[in-house]
Parts: structure tokens; C-alpha cells; sequence
């Protein structure tokens, strides 16, 4: 994969850790009541959850070390988490995870991209 290639797997890795955030304060905007009450919602959230371990799996690597303030080993272990060790899943972490710290990692990311503005424009070229 050449330079251009992995740019633009970045964008595009980019793109999918802010659209599962997107669902993740949808999820949210439905309230804890919601969330304890609906089965579906909480497996909403498991997917999400296993959407963003994807998404950091891929991931450049200097994107992660340019974000230190992410727990990126975390995110990858939730991914297994929810993937095989579901029985074992405890949804008030989930909510917790999709309350505060999906959003730190947005804001991580997008401070990340504002600070690489040269960067974000070859990778959409």
C-alpha cells in the first residue's frame, strides 16, 4: 500500500470512529431510563462499541501515539469484550463508556485533525 493508500484508509478510519460516535450520542440522547429498559438499545451500544475496536484497529499508529490521552488498549479489549465475551457484559460500564468516553475520544481525534490540517487535506485528495 502506497502513501496515498494509507491516507486515505485513515480518512477513512477517521470517518468511521466519528460516525459510531454519531450513533453512540444517539444512544445517549435517549436517556439512562431508556437504556435499562430497551434490550435493543443496550445491543445498539455493544455494536457501537465493537464498531469503534474495529476502527482502532486500524488505525495509524501515529494517530494513536499522537493521542495519548486515549485509552486505545481499552477500546480494543471492549471490542473483544462485546464480540466474544458478551456474557460477561456489564451495561453500566457501556453507558459509561458511550456517556464520557467516546466523547473524549472525538474530542482527541478532532484536535488531532485540527492539528493536522495538511495532513486531513492530502487524505481527501
Amino acid at each position: 500500500m502506497n502513501s496515498s493508500d494509507n491516507q486515505r484508509a485513515a480518512s477513512k478510519t477517521l470517518g468511521d470512529l466519528f460516525d459510531a460516535a454519531e450513533a453512540a450520542a444517539e444512544i445517549v440522547s435517549r436517556g439512562i431510563d431508556a437504556w435499562r429498559e430497551d434490550r435493543l438499545l443496550r445491543l445498539a451500544g455493544e455494536a457501537v462499541i465493537s464498531r469503534i475496536g474495529d476502527a482502532a484497529n486500524k488505525l495509524p499508529e501515529e494517530v494513536r501515539l499522537s493521542t495519548p490521552q486515549v485509552p486505545w488498549d481499552e477500546i480494543r479489549s471492549n471490542r473483544i469484550l462485546v464480540a466474544h465475551i458478551y456474557h460477561r457484559i456489564d451495561y453500566e460500564i457501556i453507558w459509561e463508556t458511550l456517556v464520557k468516553d467516546i466523547p473524549q475520544m472525538v474530542n482527541a481525534l478532532a484536535g488531532w485533525r485540527e492539528c493536522n490540517p495538511g495532513r486531513q487535506d492530502e487524505q481527501e485528495h
